[in-house]
């Protein structure tokens, strides 16, 4: 008999499939940086605006007043003597980054040995922080961590047990303050991960100490530095602290009374005087730097100590009007000093750098320091070969692979943030004479194109002008002092009789030892009793006598060297 097998089956039934779900992120952190900018030494002159402050270079203001970056404050102090704390920050801070992965297995230790801070503040950040579960969904996740202190090197005690517990995707900061016990040495703070690492992709519990700060708690007004201090919510800079950079005009300092320095004009005649002013005229700038005892060399000079006449007439020429090489009849100021001094230096150094400034040169002599500037003037003191030993005058010149010919001044433009820009300056003519020869330069303060042009062109012809004299001479070598203009008749150069010495004074009849080649319109110079040369034009010549148009301010005395200036040689 057969034997059936009856076979059973059943269809498959519908389902759908589960989709995963994600939490959404619900720690949000706001991290508030906090920083307070010493400037420099005060008092600053004026105010400083939104325009004037910048973030990573990007003023906080455009000129038309709409804001460039949302939730920023800032307070600005002058630097005076009785300026107000800032409320924003109420004691010093010091932030140090630390950007280091604390894991249950490794944990952070720091000693600190300043006893004089009050706390110490822990920023921790997690950049994700989830778990994904088996069936796809994401969600929080949670994590304890504790920070312990130690003094002295005792034992530690737990000061902070907690947890964090939430998602996030995109990061989460948080700070803790630890206010520090008396200490005799050392305290030691230890930031431990409690809860073990997961080591899954499936969980996001990464945590690391992105920085320490330490506080001091105090009401400080910090009287004479003028202070920045601005507040704005970091997550605008993906969470780093951006360069903070403004434009305050700097210091006020002590300029003449007779001076305005908005207009740069002088009033009168200077009795001495000064008054408190800002400018950036390098002559009262260098004034200021020697006479001031914060940071100058006040505490060992006094204003005794400082050539203030001489130095009178450098800064009126800084304040000429010269042209400002943008073509038609604009004219700008010869020099300015615009500079941000932040680093020591020999003071003979710095004095030096800043009379550069002015194409001058300082040196100390009669008690004083003198400053003076390459700038036009009469002649101090005339050489002949009367008055030179031996008669004799020895000429020399530098080779032409010494000849400058070109220039590339550094300078610090203002429209890139002052960041150093280069002016290159050419002499065709003498490039065509001797070839590519470069000079470099830094023009220190400079923050016109017009300006370091024209210091390059100057180094260029000045050291064109390479011929130099020597000679030996007796006591009256002590008169013409550094700087001083010297002028030299040496009738084997001329080929013509231009000096000697006096021989009788009549009034305005001078009676020279030899027949002159002069004529009417040239100029007599002689020295005087008081070791200064003058010049007067010549009305006559009748043989040895000369006839000057004006009687010299004081009597010439017999024996006096003269000398002959005529537009002829």
């Amino acid at each position: 008999m057969a034997t059936e097998k009856v076979l059973k089956g059943r269809k498959g039934g519908s389902s759908s499939s589960r989709t995963p779900t994600e939490q959404p992120d619900d720690l949000q952190s706001v991290a508030k940086a906090k920083i307070l900018v010493a400037l420099g030494e005060g008092e600053f002159a004026g105010q400083l605006t939104g325009k004037d402050i910048y973030l990573d270079g990007t003023a906080l203001q455009n000129p038309d007043g709409s804001q460039n970056f949302s939730g920023v404050t800032w307070e600005f102090r002058a630097g005076t003597q009785a300026q107000n704390y800032i409320q924003g920050i109420p004691g010093t801070e010091n932030e140090i980054s630390v950007g280091t992965e604390v894991s249950s297995t490794t944990a952070w230790t720091r000693t600190f040995t300043n006893t004089q801070l009050s706390a110490v503040r822990l920023r921790l950040k997690w950049p994700s922080l989830f778990k994904q579960e088996n069936d796809g969904d994401l969600v929080g996740y949670s994590i304890n961590y504790a920070i312990d202190l130690q003094t002295d090197g005792g034992a530690w005690q737990t000061v902070l047990n907690t947890s964090v517990t939430g998602k996030t995707t995109s990061g989460y900061e948080r700070s803790h303050r630890i206010d520090l016990p008396q200490a005799g040495s050392t305290w030691t703070i230890r930031l431990r991960k409690i809860t073990a690492d997961a080591n899954s992709a499936k969980i996001g519990d990464t945590m690391t100490l992105q920085s320490f700060t330490e506080v001091i708690d105090a009401k400080l007004r910090y009287p004479n530095t003028a202070l920045l201090y601005i507040e704005f919510d970091s997550s605008q800079f993906n969470g780093s602290i951006p360069q903070i950079s403004c434009e305050p005009r700097g210091r006020v300092i002590r300029v003449p009374d007779n001076y305005d320095p908005e207009t740069r004009t002088y009033f009168g005649t200077w009795t001495g005087a000064f008054k408190w002013a800002w400018t950036d005229n390098p002559a009262w700038i260098f004034y200021d730097l020697v006479v001031s005892d914060r940071f100058g060399l006040g505490h060992r000079l006094s204003a005794a100590n400082i050539d203030k006449w001489t130095l009178y007439q450098v800064a009126q020429y800084c304040d000429q009007r010269v042209p400002d090489g943008k073509g038609g009849s604009g004219t700008e100021p010869r020099y300015t000093c615009n500079v941000y001094i932040q680093d020591r230096n020999d003071a003979y150094t710095v004095l030096r750098d800043f009379a550069a400034i002015f194409r001058g040169m300082t040196y100390w002599g009669g008690n004083q320091i003198v400053a003076l500037a390459d700038m036009p003037r009469d002649v101090d003191y005339s050489y002949t070969r009367a008055n030179v030993i031996d008669g004799r005058f020895t000429y020399s010149s530098s080779t032409t692979k010494s000849r400058y010919t070109t220039a590339l001044v550094s300078w610090s433009d203002p429209d890139n943030a002052y960041a150093d820009a280069m002016e290159p300056v050419f002499e065709q003519a003498l490039v065509a004479r001797y070839g590519f020869n470069q000079l470099e330069m830094t023009a220190i303060g400079c923050t016109r194109q017009s300006e370091a042009n024209r210091k390059g062109r100057w180094g260029i012809l000045t050291n064109n002008k390479d011929r130099v004299v020597s000679f030996d001479v007796g006591l009256d070598g002590n008169i013409p002092q550094p700087g001083y203009i010297i002028a030299v008749a040496d009738e084997l150069l001329s080929g013509k009789v231009m000096g000697g010495r006096i021989s009788e004074v009549n009034g305005r009849v001078i009676r020279l030892d030899r027949v002159p080649d002069a004529t009417a319109g040239d100029r007599l110079i002689l020295n005087l009793p008081s070791g200064a040369s003058q010049s007067r034009t010549i009305q006559a010549v009748n043989g040895e006598s000369v006839t000057v148009t004006t009687t010299y301010s004081e009597t010439p005395q017999p024996e006096a060297v003269w000398l002959v200036e005529s537009n002829e040689l």
